[in-house]
């Protein structure tokens, strides 16, 4: 089943440069050519560590996996992982589907089964 949830990006015209946040100007090339695209919300932990001391709103959700999720589309991004037990059951290379947005802290994502 395909995913309906969709991650934002800037991508410039000019360098082709693509970032995930909302930008005015390129943050490579300084151009104001940018479009918003959709990336994809399927991907994979390029690393992961599993954080035993919160701070601010994350303080009451330790303890917590915190990964680089590398998109289909080989974007990088820093993101939360949820419905895990312990993080035995997580690894690099480990496939995961973007499950919501969360307003504070951005994307959320799940293993996909």
């Amino acid at each position: 089943m395909e995913n309906p949830l969709t991650i934002k990006g800037t991508k410039c015209s000019a360098c082709m440069a693509i970032c995930l946040d909302p930008l005015w100007t390129c943050s490579e090339c300084g151009s104001e050519s940018l479009e918003e695209i959709s990336i994809s919300p399927q991907g994979s932990i390029y690393t992961f560590t599993e954080v035993h001391v919160g701070f601010g709103h994350m303080a009451n959700k330790v303890p917590y996996i915190l990964a680089i999720v590398e998109t289909e589309g080989m974007h990088k991004l820093t993101a939360v992982i949820e419905n895990l037990n312990q993080s035995p059951n997580i690894e690099i290379g480990t496939k995961v589907k973007l499950s919501r947005i969360d307003e504070t802290i951005g994307p959320v994502f799940e293993i996909s089964l």
